[in-house]
């Protein structure tokens, strides 16, 4: 049988890149031109996916990039280590000078870290966690400045992947050190990307917000159908199989037109094709129920830390998609008494990236969870 020609579940490259060219020239451009910018896009949109393709061509042009994930970071000393680290991955480029390099970077810090060399060649610092956890603002503004030093002869970046992190750690949060240390920088680019919208937004995006106005902001949505579409039926074609557009359609709205959950759901219909040259609507049908099967475990344990009022209000987004949350036909059908009640369960379902909210319409954030609801609501 040919090889599955779909991916999901981490970025992609090509050939399982689609569209998203104007979001990625722009962000190489940003890079380029020493712009800040923020991507905000929701988990599973191909936030991850852009980014790494422009890395890619700002390096191919001659700049140098780093790159970090906060994802694993739980304080303000590990998200300085993990920028100082991605500082050093994207400056510290080739055997050549690799030595005075580091040298001359060790003489900028103010804190004294341990060094240590990665398998593939590279460097990575450490700090005592008593030290770092009281200077943490020193390394990072250390980090940005050295940054912002090799700046000045050729075009750098540093993409900060999971950036809602910086506001989730701490006790005040890391945005106010992040726009104080980037204000100094007038030779680089940096790319904050985050996933939880609701946590960016708060950072960015309202009057007063820690980093308001720092940068270009760049919102992702869903790719369209008439781009995703086309894209599906030329994998099937790589893979040895016909996918018609009527089919193609159809499994794009079963997906929930998410990126990632589309090509999960196209990985999974061309599975259930087997020997067959040909995946329709029934090979989609079949790939839903596998993988709603194979996550049913996880989305139970999800479902059941809710409180009641908030697991019936996610049933009821399941159920069927409304921007009308605090009328009384609402109110009724989740048995709460007052519009604050749904308020605070759609701000936890929020916070948890059970629910969405898009052109003005919440929803049920995971097709397969959605079709899990209402399988259990029977």
């Amino acid at each position: 049988m040919p090889q599955n020609p779909y991916h999901f579940g981490s970025p992609v490259s090509d050939p399982y890149f689609c569209d998203r060219e104007e979001e990625v020239s722009t962000l190489e451009a940003r890079m380029r031109d020493g712009i800040h910018v923020f991507l905000l896009g929701p988990r599973r949109y191909g936030k991850s996916s852009i980014v790494e393709r422009a890395l890619q061509r700002f390096r191919a042009s001659g700049g140098r990039a780093g790159y970090a994930d906060l994802i694993l970071c739980t304080s303000e000393a590990e998200v300085a280590q993990a920028v100082l680290n991605a500082v050093a991955s994207g400056v510290l480029r080739g055997p050549r000078r690799r030595t005075e390099q580091l040298e001359s970077m060790l003489r900028r810090l103010r804190v004294t870290p341990t060094v240590s060399f990665t398998p593939d060649g590279g460097v990575a610092f450490g700090f005592d966690p008593s030290v770092a956890t009281r200077a943490w603002q020193q390394i990072l503004e250390d980090a940005l400045t050295i940054l912002g030093e090799e700046g000045s002869s050729r075009p750098v970046a540093l993409a900060i992947d999971e950036f809602q992190r910086v506001a989730e750690v701490g006790a005040k949060g890391m945005g106010g050190a992040f726009k104080a240390a980037a204000d100094r920088l007038t030779h680089a680019s940096l790319v904050f990307a985050g996933s939880h919208l609701t946590v960016m937004e708060k950072l960015t995006k309202a009057r007063g917000a820690p980093l308001y106005g720092m940068g270009e902001l760049l919102v992702i949505d869903s790719l369209p159908e008439d781009a995703m579409v086309p894209y599906l039926q030329r994998r099937a074609r790589t893979g040895g199989k016909r996918l018609s557009k009527g089919a193609a359609s159809y499994l794009y709205q079963r997906g929930g037109s998410v990126p990632n959950d589309v090509q999960w759901l196209a990985y999974g219909a061309f599975e259930s094709a087997g020997d067959r040259d040909v995946i329709d609507d029934s090979d989609v049908d079949a790939a839903i129920e596998s993988i709603v099967s194979r996550q049913a475990s996880s989305f139970a344990e999800r479902f059941e830390i809710l409180a009641p009022s908030q697991q019936r209000v996610l049933k009821s987004l399941a159920a069927g998609p409304t921007a009308r949350l605090y009328t009384k036909e609402f109110l009724d059908s989740v048995q709460v008494a007052n519009a604050n009640a749904v308020r605070k369960a759609t701000a936890v379902l929020m916070a948890a990236e059970l629910i969405q909210r898009r052109t003005g319409v919440y929803e049920v954030a995971n097709p397969f969870l959605r079709v899990w609801l209402l399988s259990a609501s029977v």
